[in-house]
């Protein structure tokens, strides 16, 4: 049975009169009708928000960090309900909406509603004799929150926690596709309101199928602060958007990332490292290395290797034992993602596929491509799919310049047995984040991207000053005689 869900606004269900479906990638079925918001419902949340503002700034961390306790236990409470919405609606397989889809981002919340409140301070100036200062993180004050549809939990809770937890107030508007699981955090953080007699309107949730929607927020005067997770594409109309206002902005953006396999490094390390793009969450993943650059000495041991992975990878239905890559989001997802597979079969790459699914589904079976170059349009633009990219190199200059050959510049990886190289390596690549021997990312490292991958840091507590300014009070310093 199709199910309803309604946007939010100051704890109270809005529903507009239009709604838009939210259909199973795998069966194609009908998952949710989801109201479908307008500007005008836009400029009503951000008013909402402006209006709890000044409640929700004077609460001290510990209440803030009580919310967010009680709205991770709610979501840990429905955590078998929210699994299963991550498959039906997300499309992944169960055992990512588990760990990754939900499991992760509750386990955020509650990092974030353990965190003492003197990760807030701030070194002070050092008292010169006339003058006194002393400097404070202060909130931006409402806070756009616009997340991605690959991992629409996780990513919402790492914008939202850290936007809570330092005195802003929120309007979330999640991806389009899959706007369940936000729809679930917005009824936790409401009932934590309400049990804490706190301002309902700290936190809003809209919901649209439209770009309109998004475009309202970022460009209205009260929003003072934008935190987006996407492509670059939307993200560069937000930059020119939040421009006027002048918005703190986080983008975190689109990826195209490069695994560079050295000379001497372990061919078996490497296929396990570079299969993540093909079977995680089917490559919907910003961070996968997409772009394997490997040394010839080893090349054609990798290339045999990931042919024989190929061959074992099964697209169908997610719960079914035997399915190693699920759907992609939507059609239109599929359709872009054959689109850049062609463009590498014009140019002369070779294209294999890993066993196509029968039956229904957004399914994009498996692509390795080899004989690549870096001008390559398949190694210059993002697939966001299940699609890896193989290029010879001949020594560590050429397979830098390569990884740094695209505008992107999110994550990279280098994989060797004299880690000392890698690390003097690593200052060369344009990436924001460099993996020596891992694709794993630290959950309490800096994460963002450089260049057409974003602007700004999340990830553990650096997410705090994407999300406050500082200010400084400055005085005459008792008894200072005058001049």
């Amino acid at each position: 049975m199709t199910s309803t869900a309604t946007a939010m606004i100051a704890g109270e269900p809005h529903e507009t009169g239009q709604w838009y479906e939210s259909v199973d990638p795998y069966t194609l079925k009908s998952v949710a009708w989801v109201t479908d918001c307008s500007p005008t419902d836009a400029v009503l949340a951000v008013e909402q928000a402006e209006a709890a503002l000044a409640g929700w700034t004077r609460t001290g961390v510990a209440q803030r960090r009580d919310v967010l306790k009680t709205a991770a236990d709610e979501l840990d409470r429905r955590r078998a309900e929210l699994v299963d919405l991550a498959v039906r609606d997300a499309g992944a397989l169960p055992k990512v909406a588990a760990d990754t889809q939900v499991g992760a981002a509750i386990d955020r919340l509650k990092q974030w509603a353990a965190l003492p409140g003197e990760v807030l301070d701030v070194p002070q100036p050092a008292a010169d004799g006339a003058l006194d200062a002393r400097v404070r993180r202060a909130p931006l004050g409402v806070v756009a929150c616009i997340s991605p549809y690959n991992f629409p939990l996780l990513a919402m809770i790492g914008k939202v926690a850290p936007a809570l937890f330092t005195g802003n107030t929120v309007v979330m508007k999640p991806a389009p596709q899959d706007p369940l699981l936000v729809v679930a955090l917005a009824e936790a953080l409401r009932t934590a309101l309400r049990e804490h007699r706190l301002p309902l309107g700290a936190v809003n949730l809209l919901t649209g199928a439209g770009p309109e929607l998004g475009a309202a927020l970022t460009e209205h005067r009260g929003v003072r602060g934008v935190s987006f997770t996407g492509s670059t594409h939307v993200g560069i109309q937000i930059h020119h958007s939040a421009a006027a206002t002048m918005k703190h902005l986080l983008l975190e953006l689109g990826g195209k990332g490069a695994l560079i396999a050295r000379h001497d490094a372990d061919p078996r390390a490497v296929v396990q490292a570079v299969t993540r793009t093909w079977t995680v969450h089917a490559g919907q993943v910003c961070l996968t290395p997409s772009r394997l650059i490997v040394d010839q000495a080893i090349h054609d041991e990798v290339v045999a290797g990931l042919r024989g992975v190929l061959t074992a990878l099964r697209t169908g239905d997610p719960f079914a034992p035997s399915t190693t890559v699920g759907p992609v989001i939507s059609a239109a997802q599929r359709d872009n993602i054959e689109e850049l597979i062609d463009s590498a079969r014009h140019q002369n790459c070779v294209v294999e596929r890993s066993h196509r699914s029968p039956g229904t589904g957004f399914f994009v079976p498996p692509a390795l491509i080899t004989d690549c170059a870096p001008e390559h349009h398949v190694m210059q633009e993002e697939a966001f799919g299940p699609v890896l990219c193989v290029m010879r190199s001949r020594s560590d200059e050429e397979a830098v310049a390569a990884a740094n050959s695209t505008r992107y510049a999110l994550s990279d990886y280098i994989f060797t047995a004299a880690p000392e190289v890698a690390h003097a390596l690593a200052p060369r690549l344009h990436a924001a984040q460099v993996g020596v021997n891992t694709t794993r990312r630290h959950p309490a490292a800096p994460f963002g991207g450089n260049l057409a991958s974003g602007i700004g840091r999340s990830g553990g507590t650096w997410s705090i000053d994407a999300y406050t300014t500082l200010q400084s009070l400055t005085e005459e310093s008792p008894g200072f005689p005058d001049a």
